[in-house]
């Protein structure tokens, strides 16, 4: 997630000389992952590429972008069958409809919130996740389906939205629908409900064990959300031509990539035995791990890529390599949307609904008006990383903005105060405000994740949705 093991990279640094190295995790073999790859160059480099190679990779055959643009043509087509608007005119043909979901760790839960608030969600062609986004892109793809009858809740629902510490004024049913079951994932009783601490403390851990804690809770929880049911839901629609991708950066080859997931389960549809659907589900939730993992934090997790030949030749090889939060190269990715758009041809029309799940304001060092009188190395060496943190999340939401504008529809929302809204900050949860439960939960001196906070941030999402306090809209609000 975005923020987790920052605070620990500095401490690990420190004591690197005395640091023990550590072999490489083991991948889930088998799992065969279709990755894109994603280019974080500059805007004119981008825009080369693009015309250079993608427009050439559009028209060939296998190639992912060539994919991507069948599936949302086929996307169109079916559409156009069920509406029986087949000799429409373009302007009211449904539009291709992308979702674009970013990093920002405990701070998912305000888009969890904000998606419940708005009732109603479109269902999006493309949806693509980082970090915590990618948490919650499969329940936003599944936003319109039903909930599977394989989800099993009692190992992991808790925390003040699940009504079991009260009535806390937002309380979710479990099973009532998939964006439900998202707010849910983020109502916790405690950190350890996701976060499991090395022995030893968080900096000799990260030293001895190479990280300072692990994401086996928050694996426990994901096998169960991602039932096998779920993931069938997910190769149903990957039928029809939607895509799911989640981003990641490779740590052996530096690259960014996006893990189409609705590949990584289409043998979901084939009668699997048992062993294979068990298979499916680990990688599935080991590609949301390796988008969510930043050490010395929680370590990287091995995957196993296919990686492609020559057009004319079959696939050639597997790698078997290092994947971290794709937070580290982007906040937030449009991508493989905007090849797709393109590849697929004219007549085409596009939405694009952008969530940032965190704030990009990266506000007073001190946190006052007051300026910092004394730092230290650590306090000084922190800030700047919170500085290129907000700065990496404010260029990859400028590039998503600037591709809705392009299209002509865009509606954006982050946890940065809406126009004429309330600061996060202040709002009202049970009785005190977001600032109020921070403190609370901060005298447990948890890592990242602050359950009570988190359930404020969530309320917090849900008032906004509800109003439809968009930071920035396309074509403007009346």
């Amino acid at each position: 997630m975005k923020t987790l093991g920052l605070l620990f990279a500095v401490v690990a640094a420190g004591l690197s000389l005395a640091g023990c190295s550590q072999p490489r995790p083991k991948a889930i073999l088998g799992c065969n992952y279709k990755m894109l790859p994603i280019s974080v160059g500059p805007a004119w480099q981008t825009r080369q590429l693009r015309t250079a190679a993608g427009d050439a990779l559009a028209r060939v055959p296998g190639s992912a972008e060539e994919e991507l643009g069948a599936a949302l043509r086929a996307r169109r087509a079916l559409r156009l069958r069920t509406t029986g608007s087949l000799g429409a005119a373009a302007s009211t043909v449904e539009p291709d409809r992308f979702l674009a979901l970013s990093g920002g760790g405990q701070h998912g839960a305000f888009g969890a919130g904000f998606f419940y608030g708005m009732g109603t969600l479109p269902t999006w062609d493309i949806v693509t996740g980082v970090s915590t986004g990618s948490l919650q892109s499969t329940l936003l793809f599944l936003a319109n389906q039903k909930v599977p009858g394989d989800r099993d809740y009692a190992a992991w629902v808790d925390g003040p939205l699940s009504g079991k510490e009260g009535d806390t004024g937002f309380v979710v049913q479990p099973g009532t629908s998939n964006v439900g079951d998202l707010v849910l994932a983020y109502s916790i009783l405690k950190e350890a409900d996701l976060l499991r601490v090395r022995g030893g403390g968080a900096g000799l851990g990260a030293v001895l064990k190479g990280s300072s804690a692990t994401f086996a809770p928050l694996r426990a929880r994901l096998l169960k959300i991602m039932s096998l049911g779920t993931l069938q839901e997910v190769a149903e629609e990957g039928q029809k031509g939607r895509k799911l991708l989640v981003g990641v950066s490779n740590l052996d080859d530096g690259g960014a990539y996006a893990v189409d997931l609705t590949a990584l389960v289409a043998p979901m549809l084939g009668n699997p035995s048992p062993a294979d659907q068990a298979r499916i589900q680990g990688c599935y939730v080991d590609a949301l791990l390796a988008s969510s993992s930043v050490p010395p934090g929680v370590p990287p997790v091995t995957l196993e890529r296919l990686v492609d030949g020559p057009p004319v030749q079959p696939i050639e090889e597997k790698r078997i390599q290092m994947y971290m939060d794709g937070g580290a190269r982007f906040g937030m990715f449009l991508q493989p949307e905007e090849r797709a758009f393109e590849a697929a041809g004219p007549g085409g029309r596009a939405e694009v609904t952008l969530m940032v799940n965190t704030s990009m304001d990266p506000g007073t060092w001190t946190g006052t008006d007051q300026p910092m009188q004394r730092f230290s190395a650590i306090s000084g060496a922190l800030r700047a990383v919170d500085l290129l943190e907000t700065q990496v999340y404010s260029f990859s939401a400028a590039q998503v903005e600037e591709l809705g504008v392009r299209y002509g529809w865009l509606r954006m929302a982050s946890l940065t105060r809406a126009p004429g809204g309330e600061k996060p900050e202040n709002h009202v949860f049970y009785g005190k405000t977001c600032s109020q439960w921070q403190a609370i939960d901060a005298k447990a001196k948890p890592l990242q994740f602050y359950p009570w906070y988190m359930a404020c941030t969530a309320d917090y999402g849900r008032s906004r949705g509800a109003t439809q306090q968009w930071n920035h809209r396309v074509p403007a609000q009346p």
